[in-house]
């Protein structure tokens, strides 16, 4: 996966203020301009941009440059940026177990990774050249004279995150390459570069884990400082409660590796939908799980609606799924929802080491309850009576029910049945 940025959005590198234009001041403000990019930035397309952009105008011969990092992210597993001149800068993202691996394997910035080689240089034309990788080959064809790459490390053995580094490539198309002087420049840089890359990829693996373990919103949240325990603020949603039936069943029966991939694919698709009509999945309880369709600024109606075609898409990828593979060792694995409407608090619960930003209230509690009921009155979509009233669809009244912990009994719906 990869976007483009055209090189016209970086500015052209200025001399610092009230000092004359040397070439002294030109790399210090360069210097300078990469810690400040490290320090308020997070945008790693904006600082290679920008850099790229800013060497050109001290007149090396660039016509790539190139930067790559180890990602701590569950789905992809290193993420990057390519800048080319007159094309501007592409940023990328490796998914684990892509195609790409192969094509990697063969490059040489693994090659330095896999020896703990720091610095690697090829020369592409004139007698020198030693052109031993498949890329470099495609470098020279494209124009390309000279080849440098860095790898730095960050930390030790001994840090508690996993980022091992990074490495940096630049090619060079004037004949003849770069300077010993140019290459100095830039080895003399890399180090403040390695820094502003290392505070962007942690800021990268604070919002892809945030994100993968409590979702966007809750994420975004909790990055902007809502933290402390019992912080939390009402907030009026549809509520969106999926279990699995007969999963205890399969459970006792499947090995846990083909248990846990067809949890998995399950799950999966019951979270696609939900986010593909604007709802996010709070918690995964188990064989099931708990989302919200927040009615912020947004009408009742709507909302509700967004929440029912999210539960039918889900409802109609777990048959998909369950025609595809067959029932579990016997037994089918049904999914059943139940959609309500209510209030519910949203924010941090939990110890003072360990907390858990999730929903709680009646609401939460009614609509888990309704959920129970599925098998029951065999069905496997439950509205609550002020869900079924805000959706704006035709609904099947299945009269009232009892809910555990709920002292009055509680009108239940599912949709009518289609003529």
């Amino acid at each position: 996966m990869s976007t483009t940025t055209p090189s016209s959005q970086f500015e052209p590198l200025a001399a610092p203020p009230g000092e004359p234009e040397t070439a002294q001041d030109a790399v210090q403000a360069l210097s300078d301009w990469i810690i400040e990019c490290g320090l308020s930035g997070s945008d790693l397309v904006a600082l290679i941009g920008g850099l790229c952009e800013r060497l050109l105008a001290l007149d090396l011969p660039l016509q790539r440059g190139h930067v790559s990092m180890a990602a701590l992210h569950p789905s992809f597993e290193a993420f990057g940026c390519t800048w080319r001149r007159g094309e501007g800068v592409q940023s990328e993202v490796f998914e684990h177990g892509s195609d790409t691996q192969a094509q990697w394997r063969a490059s040489p910035l693994h090659h330095m990774i896999e020896r703990g080689q720091t610095r690697m240089r090829r020369r592409l034309d004139g007698p020198d050249a030693k052109v031993d990788f498949p890329v470099l080959r495609e470098f020279r064809e494209q124009g390309g004279s000279d080849w440098l790459a860095l790898l730095l490390r960050f930390g030790n053995a001994s840090q508690t995150i996993n980022l091992p580094g990074m490495v940096i490539s630049w090619v060079a198309d004037r004949p003849g390459g770069f300077t010993e002087q140019e290459v100095a420049l830039i080895e003399r840089l890399a180090p403040r570069l390695g820094l502003a890359c290392y505070r962007i990829a942690l800021q990268q693996v604070a919002e892809g884990l945030l994100d993968a373990y409590v979702g966007a919103d809750a994420g975004q949240r909790i990055l902007r400082g809502q933290i402390q325990r019992g912080a939390a603020e009402r907030l009026s949603a549809a509520i969106f409660f999926a279990d699995l039936r007969g999963f205890t069943g399969v459970a006792d029966r499947l090995p846990g590796e083909r248990l846990l991939a067809m949890l998995n694919d399950r799950l999966g698709a019951i979270t696609d939908a939900v986010e593909a009509h604007g709802g996010q999945v709070l918690k995964f309880l188990g064989d099931g799980l708990l989302g919200v369709f927040s009615l912020e600024g947004r009408p009742v109606a709507e909302v509700c609606g967004a929440a029912l075609a999210a539960a039918e898409d889900a409802l109609a990828a777990n048959a998909v799924l369950q025609r595809r593979h067959g029932p579990m060792e016997g037994d089918a694995l049904e999914l059943d929802i139940a959609l309500h409407l209510g209030e519910v608090l949203y924010g941090n619960v939990g110890s003072k080491r360990r907390l858990d930003f999730t929903v709680i209230g009646p609401a939460v509690n009614e609509v888990s309850r309704i959920e129970t009921l599925c098998a029951t009155l065999g069905r496997n979509l439950l509205l609550s009576e002020r869900f079924a009233r805000a959706c704006g669809r035709e609904v099947e009244p299945l009269g009232e029910h009892r809910l555990r912990g709920v002292a009055q009994p509680q009108a239940l719906f599912t949709l009518a049945t289609k003529a």
